[in-house]
């Protein structure tokens, strides 16, 4: 392009604004200055206006005396209740084995959308309880590390507890190989 093509862009750009604005101001804001602000007139807040409005919202309102007996009450029976639920989980426990839970396989139908990351997976894995929580970042490293980051495939894989690390990255990158 030569200097004088350059020159006559750029007077049409100038041009073609000077008829935009020309047009928006004086034809689409029908010559108006910029707009005014509109000022809402409020009615003063009292008792009646407010007593009023949670009546049309079926809302009661209560003194802090009141709201304050409720949360102890409610406190009282959340800590009655969490002493119910622990002293019978005691008991399920005491009849348990340790080792029936240790032994127990988790089997997890792991899907991976576009746009999850290594660590999106691995927090999927941990909330499904097929890693344990302190074995995530352990993931996350064997990933990186074997450079398996961009060969995770998309689509849904059948992962369980028993799986070692290798193999769950494995087979969500479709048994890529280094």
């Amino acid at each position: 392009m030569t200097k004088n093509g350059i020159r006559g862009f750029a007077a049409g750009i100038l041009l073609s604004c000077a008829v935009f604005a020309f047009f928006y101001y004086l034809i689409f804001n029908h010559g108006e200055q910029a707009a005014t602000k509109q000022v809402v007139k409020q009615t003063p807040l009292t008792e009646a206006t407010v007593n009023q409005y949670l009546a049309s919202s079926h809302r009661k309102a209560i003194d802090l005396d009141a709201y304050n007996q409720w949360q102890s009450d409610t406190q009282k029976a959340t800590e009655k209740a969490g002493s119910e639920q622990k002293s019978d989980s005691d008991n399920s426990k005491k009849e348990s084995s340790s080792d029936s839970d240790k032994n127990k396989k988790t089997t997890y139908k792991l899907h991976i959308k576009s746009g999850m990351t290594p660590g999106d997976i691995s927090q999927e894995l941990v909330a499904a309880k097929i890693l344990k929580a302190d074995k995530r970042n352990d993931f996350d490293a064997y990933l990186k590390k074997n450079k398996l980051e961009k060969y995770v495939q998309l689509g849904s894989f059948t992962v369980s507890s028993d799986m070692s690390i290798a193999k769950l990255a494995q087979v969500i990158t479709k048994n890529h190989t280094n």
